[in-house]
């Protein structure tokens, strides 16, 4: 039998993706047949899921790896590098070698099984009540499909994964499930996760403690839809995405926070906008908020990792009151302040490679203090679903089932407002369908979520080969990444994606 306490490093070393995607067949599997047992076990398994997001080998999940897959490749960001694994995902020039393809691969299936081995072992559970089960049973069912998202939306076509795996011989003969039935599996999971998880947790001092809640499954479930109704998977299911979004709207768990600049100041997260953010502090720090700080501001130098550019930035009327808090155009140190543009710092100055100086991001800056004292790291929250994407969801998704209609304006212009814009009237539904586009673009900016709107709109090749660095080798096929060419070697099975 194998100690409780030990199950973060029981399953990170033997149930790490659909069998660790390791190199070296293993020895032995852990099959948990007597845990979890009580409801603190389950509270420790569920802290175990959280781990494959913020641990892992070379931060692979969400401190570096998911950036490099999901924001690098965007128009809005920039990678500072011009020959790395950073360029060649920025520049569409990377294969299917690539570091961060396998790395957040391995993090994806890893948590996909532990959630696995933990719904098929609940129901077995004896020592604790039915609402108990419900939770936890809800909880992992929502991070299986959050992964499993993820994975499509990255890959297209990948291993849908229902059940754990635990011998190597069967792990090396799995293959890859069409898209559309990797999306029902997803949206089934959802729909039990919202029936079974709660508002917010017995024991939790806001709705977003890190734990899956029902409006995080309902808000993930109306993307979801959203993507299953857009260009790559053509399904019409903008009224169960509307449906979804509304749900979250009518439980009243949320609401917007009145100043945008507000939310990205660490001691405001978990805040009454957030939904489901992944969860920093402590020991699990975020090396993001470095990466995505520019060099050569005194003792507040980041790693500087990417950027954004003037062109995205000039998109923003001036009058927007989330311009200034998107982008870091000035920092004061002490008695210096260095700016992006100008002498002293003119820390934007990318020249020659670029002719005009480039913004940073201003949304995770926050450090609580010097981050010169915080080895490099913050305790900011990555940020999955806030409550103004849940009204921009349902505005789009309300505007394609049925027109722009009174609750489709009635959300968009609450975050429009917020932002200090004009509200927006008498749209034909095309005209409404590029507002909600535009908005997500402003509202939403690093947040990975561009890159996945520019695939489900449609528009994933006119708008990067417009690029001046995507344009460098992107083709049509590289909507989908290659699949790792590890995992070929390891199981060449599930064969690689078109053109790659």
């Amino acid at each position: 039998m194998i100690p409780k306490t030990l199950l973060f490093s029981v399953v990170a070393l033997t149930l790490a993706g659909c069998r660790n995607w390791l190199v070296e067949e293993p020895q032995s599997f852990f099959t948990p047949d007597d845990f979890p047992t009580t409801e603190a076990d389950l509270r420790i398994a569920l802290g175990g899921i959280d781990d494959w997001y913020t641990g892992g080998q070379s931060q692979a999940y969400f401190h570096r790896g998911w950036p490099m897959l999901a924001e690098v490749p965007s128009d809005q960001t920039v990678a500072q590098s011009a020959s790395d694994s950073r360029y060649a995902q920025d520049s569409y020039t990377l294969n299917a070698s690539n570091e961060w393809l396998w790395r957040v691969w391995r993090q994806i299936y890893g948590a996909i099984n532990q959630a696995n081995v933990l719904i098929a072992r609940i129901p077995q559970m004896t020592q604790v009540s039915q609402d108990v089960k419900n939770r936890y049973l809800g909880a992992f069912k929502f991070h299986r499909a959050f992964n499993h998202f993820n994975a499509v939306r990255v890959w297209g076509s990948v291993p849908l994964m229902m059940r754990p795996t635990t011998e190597f011989a069967t792990a090396t003969q799995i293959t890859r499930a069409p898209i559309a039935e990797i999306y029902d599996s997803i949206a089934l999971d959802l729909e039990d996760a919202a029936t079974l998880l709660p508002l917010r947790w017995p024991d939790a001092a806001t709705p977003d403690d890190g734990r899956p809640s029902r409006g995080a499954a309902n808000a993930m479930l109306a993307d979801v839809y959203l993507n299953m109704s857009g260009a790559l998977v053509q399904e019409n299911h903008w009224a169960d995405a509307a449906r979804a979004a509304k749900a979250v709207i009518d439980s009243k768990a949320y609401s917007l926070v009145l100043n945008f600049a507000d939310l990205w100041l660490i001691k405001n997260k978990n805040g009454p906008e957030h939904i489901y953010s992944i969860q920093f502090g402590g020991l699990k720090r975020n090396l993001f908020t470095s990466q995505s700080r520019p060099s050569g501001i005194g003792v507040e130098s980041g790693i500087n990792y990417w950027y954004s550019t003037p062109d995205f930035m000039t998109t923003f009327s001036d009058s927007d009151a989330r311009k200034k808090p998107t982008f870091l155009t000035q920092v004061t140190v002490g008695t210096t302040t260095y700016r992006y543009d100008t002498l002293p710092g003119f820390f934007g100055d990318k020249r020659p490679r670029f002719p005009k100086p480039m913004p940073y991001y201003g949304k995770f800056y926050d450090a609580n203090g010097s981050i010169a004292n915080n080895n490099g790291r913050t305790d900011l929250n990555w940020p999955i679903y806030r409550y103004a994407e849940v009204l921009l969801m349902f505005a789009e998704a309300e505007n394609e089932a049925n027109g722009p209609t009174a609750d489709a304006y009635s959300a968009i212009n609450q975050v429009r407002a917020r932002a200090k814009l004009p509200a927006l009237a008498g749209l034909s539904q095309d005209q409404f369908r590029d507002a909600v586009h535009q908005e997500r673009s402003w509202e939403l900016a690093f947040e990975s979520k561009r890159l996945f709107d520019l695939k489900r709109w449609g528009t994933f090749y006119s708008v990067l080969s417009q690029d001046p660095v995507a344009k460098i080798g992107i083709k049509d096929f590289m909507v989908f990444l290659p699949i790792p060419q590890r995992e070929i070697d390891l199981n060449p099975v599930l064969g690689q994606n078109t053109g790659w």
